[in-house]
């Protein structure tokens, strides 16, 4: 018996989705959760892994939301998302954070806000933060007043800065790099990280980002994946202990992809919490026991391959219609 059915309530259904197409992390969302409306109490949640979405995630206003969310799970903050940048130069093993670094000063020229959120997912920098670091140096003593936070890639949480497993050896041996120039330029960055914060320069997570994660760390922040940022900011664990069903959306589901680092980090929370994930995608190309050992229960393909807010809220009541039977 369900824990909906064994508590005489109605089922409490978690809508966690990414973005879907062109729609936000959070239209996405309320499209599948208008479709679990009728049979089911639905809480509403925009994740992201980064770029554009990873902003909307993270400041979207509620709208119609409440009227979904029941009040069992919380609502977003407002957060300072500043996306990443990097000049151009031919050699890729020198390129340099110094954009990302005018950016950040701007925005706190600007306002000092609680919080500053760098994206560091789609950075193609190489020089371990030395030049954000340097732009910086008029804005430290506000940059002291936030909290830090910086966007890596999933995977990267380990990524080592210097030696046979830095940045120079993992980027100069894709490319081809002569060995001489990788030493270089890991010998370069090891003075330049001596000369800031030479206890970081071997931590975990020192070379996420190009190295952009040491320059994080010694400017005194934290680096956090983009989907666990949202999760954590709301408050995901809380809504998670009480749900019965999980569903998230996005644009590709297949051994390639797995749907990316949204579906990962609800598959990871949802194992704790032995709680279903379904998952809801236009592209579904995953066999289930594929999925299952990925921690997902099902997957679905959306009505008609389509992207649309109605497409997805009929594919939800689809589902909500098979789950019926369950509570």
């Amino acid at each position: 018996m369900s824990p909906a059915a064994s508590g005489g309530r109605r089922p409490r259904v978690l809508v966690a989705s990414g973005p879907v197409g062109q729609l936000s992390p959070r239209a996405g969302a309320v499209a599948m959760a208008r479709g679990f409306a009728a049979q089911a109490d639905v809480a509403v949640a925009g994740l992201a892994q980064g770029g554009v979405a990873l902003g909307q995630a993270l400041s979207e206003p509620d709208g119609d939301l409440e009227s979904l969310s029941n009040g069992w799970v919380a609502t977003t903050a407002q957060l300072c998302a500043v996306g990443s940048g990097a000049e151009p130069v031919e050699d890729p093993l020198a390129v340099s954070s110094a954009a990302l670094g005018r950016l950040v000063a701007y925005a706190l020229q600007r306002d000092v806000p609680g919080r500053v959120v760098i994206d560091l997912t789609g950075s193609c920098c190489s020089d371990a933060g030395e030049g954000l670091i340097a732009e910086l140096a008029t804005v430290r003593p506000q940059l002291a007043k936030v909290a830090l936070t910086g966007v890596i890639e999933p995977g990267q949480q380990q990524d080592r800065l210097l030696g046979l497993r830095g940045i120079a050896s993992r980027l100069g041996r894709r490319l081809g790099t002569p060995a001489e120039r990788m030493l270089a330029v890991d010998a370069a960055i090891e003075s330049f990280t001596g000369s800031v914060a030479p206890e970081l320069a071997h931590a975990e997570g020192a070379g996420a980002a190009g190295g952009l994660g040491f320059a994080v760390l010694a400017l005194g922040g934290r680096l956090v994946t983009g989907a666990a940022l949202c999760a954590d900011e709301v408050d995901l664990d809380r809504a998670l202990g009480r749900a019965d069903l999980v569903v998230t959306g996005c644009d590709s589901f297949d051994f390639g992809s797995r749907g990316g680092g949204v579906v990962a980090e609800l598959a990871a929370r949802c194992e704790r919490f032995e709680v279903p994930l379904v998952v809801v995608s236009p592209v579904v190309g995953m066999s289930g026991r594929e999925m299952r050992t990925l921690g997902v229960e099902s997957a679905h393909p959306v009505e008609g391959g389509a992207t649309s807010q109605e497409a997805l809220t009929a594919t939800a009541l689809r589902l909500a219609q098979g789950w019926a039977s369950r509570w």
